[in-house]
């Protein structure tokens, strides 16, 4: 319980650091929108990145699950199971198209 609750706890504090830090190569006063471009962007790629350790996790299992019982079924599992690393990508590429805009 205290392990879900700091994978859960520490994008958050990741969050709460990276807004405190001064922007050093800033030739310009930051506003507060930068702050919250910083913010989106670090919920957009925590939230993909628990998502896809979740489906990772499930769909993992149960691959392995299926194909311990039928071998045939090994591909399909690793199939599934790199459908749910793609949340991790997609969660990326938001992130740095926040950034970006």
């Amino acid at each position: 319980m205290i392990r879900k609750f700091l994978l859960i706890l520490l994008p958050f504090i990741a969050i709460l650091i990276i807004i405190s830090m001064p922007n050093a190569y800033a030739q310009e006063e930051a506003t507060s929108s930068d702050g919250l471009k910083f913010l989106g962007s670090a919920i957009a790629f925590s939230s993909g990145a628990i998502g896809a350790g979740y489906a990772i996790g499930k769909a993992g299992s149960a691959g392995l699950a299926a194909a311990t019982e039928k071998l045939e079924l090994r591909t399909q599992g690793l199939i599934i199971a790199a459908l749910g690393e793609a949340i991790a990508i997609y969660g990326i590429v938001v992130a740095l198209l926040i950034l970006g805009g």
